[in-house]
């Protein structure tokens, strides 16, 4: 479960937001000219990637915000540019002369992920991360030699790698996201036909993300490691409309492309230096062997090319008929990888498997074809009658050739050579390969009604599923909405809307359906009111809610077909709830004050449960109970402390976020440890909850003075400070190895505070 902060307004106390709304707000009488911002910040070195995620912080001279534009006639050239030759700086702007237009827009994020990194690999290629041959034989031999292997524990592999993950290496993890847009129109306005021809590019490089994973052995630990980001995004598009008096045609294409450069991961095997036949323990011998890496595919090169044509024709009574269909081929050719990197793993045919000339097939030749289908009618055939409806279909198609796999070096990978048993449910060989096809079709229709200043309205859907190779080859998703709006005289105005959705799911399966296709009860309200009591305050309310319930799920059986159920073991995603209430404070007394203050309360949770059989009887059952309270204040205010000439800007949010796991196991399960009885209350099964699940605060503060030094001329000083804390059970502490063996890189991304100060100048030219 994972909270992700809302973003509010108190983000504007930055040098670089404010600059820009100021000159978003004024706008320039002038046929040519434009504006220019400088900045400068004082701010102590943060040591915590946090402060800078998404964003650069700059501690010397900037240029926030920059703008030039020209007007005349038929002639319009504008340009913007923020945060100039920062990380995270933007260019935009546009260039019409009659019927000729161009926009273009580019935008860099950077990402900064964490700081002060440690790794016991080092990155020898991106994406290659490897350690001295002679380290990795030494710690494989004193774990070979460890006997009896029961002694290999928690305090052996911490005596062991002590030294290695002292000296561990320290890096910096951060990636950056280039994207840049351009498009060239042609026609609009008074002209009936418009075109238009962009092309979008989008370029990562840096590191992705903290990724890792298993190599499997002797030992068979986790280990993370950076994620080396470098692929391409490219869109070329086309769009074309002819408009009649009685409607219009419109069709486009757009063809995209994706090359990754970053196509695999590679990570040494610390307990074993060369590749060798692994062999299971026998007797006093015990397990040996087995890769001396592990390799990791990430997403391959890819193409989608999608074509469009649609229309819509008007008729009296505001009544209007569209539609459009789409049609698209995704295809995927990439060269396979070998079966495993280990070369002392041999083929059912006696061929070394870390070699392609061992493989079935040179690649996939992946082809998908989908086609959409959209139909929408609306009318007002009365002045207090509405009605629209609408009909969609979405039909997904593989049509990849296929073929029987016949063997591999799963489920133990990188081990040992298997070959595929061909079953009913996995005719080549994997269930994955089965053809994964779906199509869906939505019929949707409403009605609104008018009583004055008030409007009811009703709607309905039914949308039917079909799937191939899922449990649930069949569903239906079923539901009705109603609301009803009020507004009077601009002194109240109120919102309320309830919906009901069920979701049924017919086919076979034996522990239950996942959660994407599994009956579901699903109710949605919510309600918004805003009262203006006089002209200068309103007051508003909002609320809305999510409730999902997963009906009908299962029993727990064991693991023998046909064994009767478990009574009270439903296994899955059990239900879910999202509750949000806001009040909102506006006040603006006079021309000179605005006034905002603003709350809101979240609360999240959520209940999973699993459980494990041991013969025909009931061992493990592991309950979730996750939930999230999220309380956010804010408050903006703006004094016009002389007009025209001095500005004084207030802005202040603060946002907690308190997470549980609340968690429960079976008493008599083989979970349960009699140790923790004195730890963890009676009836938990010698489960503890996680009371610090994602606990998080952020609290912004800032305050800026503008002073109007001449018409042309601005200068401002501000103060801005950031809090952020967090706590969960994964970031506590320091130690890159808190239990056997799962190695962590445990950068710096976690609580901070920041103390800015800053000023700016601002020149309209």
């Amino acid at each position: 479960m994972t909270k992700i902060l809302r973003v509010t307004a108190f983000i504007a106390m930055g040098l670089l937001v404010a600059s820009a709304f100021a000159a978003a707000q004024d706008a320039p009488a002038k046929t040519s000219g434009g504006k220019i911002v400088f900045g400068a910040l004082g701010v102590k070195d943060i040591s915590s990637a946090k402060f800078q995620e998404y964003r650069e912080v700059p501690k010397d001279l900037s240029i926030p915000y920059a703008n030039v534009f020209s007007r005349k006639d038929d002639f319009l050239f504008d340009f913007h540019a923020f945060n100039v030759r920062q990380t995270d700086q933007r260019y935009t702007g546009w260039l019409n002369s009659g019927k000729m237009g161009l926009s273009f827009d580019f935008n860099q994020i950077p990402h900064n992920i964490g700081n002060n990194a440690r790794t016991i690999f080092a990155e020898s290629a991106p994406g290659v991360w490897t350690m001295s041959t002679t380290l990795r034989q030494a710690l494989q031999t004193a774990n070979d030699t460890r006997l009896p292997t029961s002694t290999r524990n928690v305090a052996f592999y911490d005596a062991l790698l002590g030294p290695t993950l002292a000296s561990a290496n320290v890096m910096d993890l951060s990636g950056i996201r280039k994207r840049g847009t351009a498009e060239l129109t042609y026609g609009g306005g008074d002209a009936p036909y418009a075109l238009a021809v962009s092309y979008m590019r989008q370029a990562r490089s840096g590191y992705r993300r903290l990724t890792g994973g298993n190599v499997r052995g002797v030992v068979n630990p986790a280990y993370e490691v950076a994620e080396t980001s470098d692929d391409l995004v490219q869109d070329f598009g086309f769009r074309a409309a002819y408009n009649f008096a009685r409607g219009n045609v419109h069709a486009a294409f757009n063809r995209n492309l994706y090359d990754n450069d970053a196509e695999t991961l590679v990570i040494d095997n610390p307990f074993q230096a060369f590749d060798a036949p692994y062999t299971n323990a026998a007797g006093a011998i015990p397990a040996l062997g087995g890769p001396s890496r592990g390799l990791f595919i990430n997403a391959p090169d890819n193409e989608a090319s999608t074509g469009s044509a649609g229309f819509l024709l008007k008729f009296a009574h505001q009544t209007r008929l569209g539609g459009d269909v789409a049609m698209g081929r995704w295809t995927q050719n990439a060269a396979f990888y070998p079966y495993t990197i280990n070369s002392a793993i041999l083929t059912g045919t006696g061929q070394p498997a870390n070699l392609v000339s061992s493989l079935q097939k040179p690649s996939l030749n992946g082809k998908i074809n989908t086609t959409t289908v959209n139909l929408n009618f609306t009318s007002r055939p009365i002045k207090e009658l509405g009605i629209r409806a609408s009909y969609r279909v979405h039909d997904l198609s593989n049509k990849t050739d296929r073929w029987v796999i016949t063997g591999d070096v799963s489920p133990n990978p990188d081990r040992i050579w298997r070959d595929t048993t061909i079953t009913a449910d996995a005719p080549y060989g994997h269930a994955t390969a089965n053809p994964y096809d779906t199509k869906t079709e939505r019929l949707q229709a409403a009605a609104t009604y008018d009583f004055g200043d008030l409007t009811v309205e009703g709607l309905f859907h039914n949308t039917t599923i079909t799937r191939t190779s899922r449990e649930a080859t069949k569903g239906e998703d079923r539901g009705y909405q109603a609301a009803v709006i009020y507004r009077t005289n601009d002194m109240l105005s109120l919102r309320a809307k309830y919906e009901d959705i069920t979701r049924t799911a017919e086919g076979e399966t034996f522990y239950g359906f996942q959660a994407d296709e599994a009956e579901r009860d699903t109710t949605r309200a919510s309600v918004a009111v805003i009262v203006s009591p006089i002209p200068t305050l309103d007051l508003s309310f909002d609320y809305g809610l999510r409730d999902v319930e997963f009906t009908n799920r299962p029993n727990r059986r064991a693991t023998s077909a046909g064994a009767p159920e478990i009574p009270n073991t439903p296994v899955g995603l059990l239900n879910a709830k999202y509750d949000t209430y806001t009040v909102e404070v506006d006040f603006t007394p006079n021309a000179r004050a605005a006034v905002n203050a603003y709350y809101t309360y979240e609360k999240d949770r959520s209940t999973n449960q699993w459980a494990t059989t041991s013969g025909t009887s009931l061992n493990n059952l592991l309950n979730y109970a996750g939930s999230d309270k999220t309380d956010t204040f804010g408050a903006n205010a703006v004094f016009q402390l002389e007009p025209d000439k001095w500005t004084l800007t207030f802005n202040a949010m603060r946002q907690k976020v308190d997470g549980l796991m609340d968690i429960t196991a079976r008493e008599a399960g083989s979970f349960y440890t009699p140790g923790r009885t004195t730890l963890i209350p009676t009836g938990q099964g010698g489960a503890a909850d996680i009371v610090d699940y994602d606990d998080t605060e952020l609290t912004a503060v800032a305050a800026s003075l503008d002073y109007h030094v001449a018409t042309d001329w601005k200068i401002g000083l501000g103060y801005w400070f950031e809090k952020y804390d967090f706590r969960d059970a994964f970031t506590q502490g320091d130690l890159l190895m808190p239990q056997s063996v799962y190695i962590f890189m445990k950068p710096d991304n976690g609580p901070y505070t920041a103390h800015v100060v800053y000023a700016k100048l601002s020149y309209v030219f």
